[in-house]
């Protein structure tokens, strides 16, 4: 009966999807593939890895990675629903192993159906937790395991499945296992209607990541600071911050990388009226005049601009934005500093905060005043960058023990590699 009603509901909203499909210059790139996947069968036997958005397609091409050089399958299909994500995945180096970068279909039992009898995948994993009801249950009905990795709810998503409990148990016994990120979020699946016996629980992959070793002063000499996934009600205090360590620091370079690249020319016309300003694109094109701020108006490159960075401060964090991903400046020697406001993150920033990995702003005035304090104490600087470095080694043995889950679940024939 669900199935039923959800199937209609998705009808009924249909016209709207091809409405917003056609006008929305963000969607309309890669609409029609979403609606209408490719008919003819493609090469069968690829795992499957979602990743939703920039963030979470991080984490499956790192599960990849790791899985294709410890004994798992050498074939992947990584797909996003975002073609910014997917234009990430395809323009970084070619990997190793076999790699397939796809947009996810939308949530249509026909373009379902066509998406999954075009690709045929061994088993799908999905990147904490999106649930697409059709998704979970054509493949349950292809017997394609079906595993949740880095498995997540956030308080508010908890309370609207609450209220969906029925509708929710349905989905969750279609699908095989979630790998919870934590004690407190395999709580939260199960008192939703998920099987105890299918959440398990490893730790957070996100922390998972091949540190980048840097001498212990590499990233100090650098004089880049970068303000990373800016959003836009936290400009102001980082136009401030800007302002304030060039006073203290006029040798400064200011990398500020906007969460939403419509930012970047509004970012370059507030500062380029007091400082000199180009574009990151420029630079990468090889064109660097040296000018006091850049503004990163490309995807994909932050995580290397980390780390060519002295500081970072990771935005989405200064207003009630839920926080981005902190320990990107950490996996590449950049002490990280970030706002309040990290629910998406709570766990991630309080570990950071106690093992002394980073720092704790709420303003433009905090931003410099800690800034000063790294910039000024070496012995601090490095005791900071060290910690980061702790932090991600202990992790190493998460993303060990669920690939260890993952294989397990495999087909044998793709679980094992010869």
């Amino acid at each position: 009966m669900w199935k039923m009603i959800y199937n209609l509901l998705s009808l009924c909203a249909l016209p709207f999807l091809v409405l917003v499909g056609l006008t929305n210059a963000k969607m309309k790139v890669n609409f029609r593939r979403r609606l209408l996947p490719p008919r003819e069968k493609a090469s069968p036997g690829a795992l499957m890895i979602h990743g939703a958005s920039i963030g979470e397609a991080v984490i499956a091409r790192n599960l990849a990675e790791y899985l294709s050089t410890h004994g798992g399958p050498d074939r992947f299909l990584i797909t996003t629903n975002t073609y910014y994500a997917e234009e990430m995945l395809k323009k970084r180096p070619a990997p190793a192993y076999r790699l397939q970068c796809e947009s996810l279909p939308f949530d249509l039992k026909y373009s379902v159906s066509r998406f999954l009898d075009h690709h045929r995948p061994v088993a799908i994993i999905v990147v904490e937790t999106e649930l697409w009801p059709n998704l979970i249950w054509e493949t349950r009905k292809r017997r394609i395991p079906f595993i949740i990795v880095n498995g997540r709810i956030s308080d508010g998503t908890l309370e609207t499945y609450r209220k969906l409990s029925v509708f929710m148990k349905a989905v969750f016994n279609a699908m095989d296992l979630v790998i919870a990120q934590s004690q407190e979020h395999r709580e939260r699946f199960i008192s939703i209607g998920m099987a105890p016996d299918r959440v398990l629980v490893t730790g957070n992959v996100k922390y998972y990541r091949q540190a980048v070793q840097n001498m212990p002063q590499t990233n100090l000499q650098q004089k880049n600071i970068t303000f990373g996934s800016v959003k836009e009600k936290e400009l102001d205090e980082v136009y401030s911050a800007v302002d304030l360590l060039k006073l203290s620091f006029p040798g400064l370079r200011f990398f500020i990388a906007p969460r939403e690249i419509h930012l970047a020319e509004v970012i370059e016309n507030d500062l380029s009226r007091k400082y000199s300003t180009t574009r990151y694109s420029r630079i990468k094109g090889g064109v660097d005049t040296g000018a006091d701020i850049v503004v990163v108006d490309t995807i994909g490159d932050l995580q290397n601009i980390y780390g060519h960075s002295s500081v970072a401060f990771v935005g989405g964090s200064l207003a009630p934005y839920g926080g981005q991903n902190m320990l990107e400046p950490l996996f590449v020697g950049a002490p990280a500093l970030f706002g309040p406001f990290t629910d998406t993150f709570r766990d991630i920033a309080q570990d950071i905060l106690d093992q002394g990995a980073g720092f704790l702003v709420r303003s433009g005035r905090d931003i410099h005043d800690t800034v000063l304090m790294l910039l000024n104490d070496r012995g601090l600087y490095a005791a900071t960058q060290k910690a980061g470095y702790d932090i991600v080694a202990r992790q190493a043995h998460v993303m060990q023990e669920t690939a260890r889950i993952i294989m397990e679940r495999l087909p044998r024939t793709q679980g094992e590699r010869q």
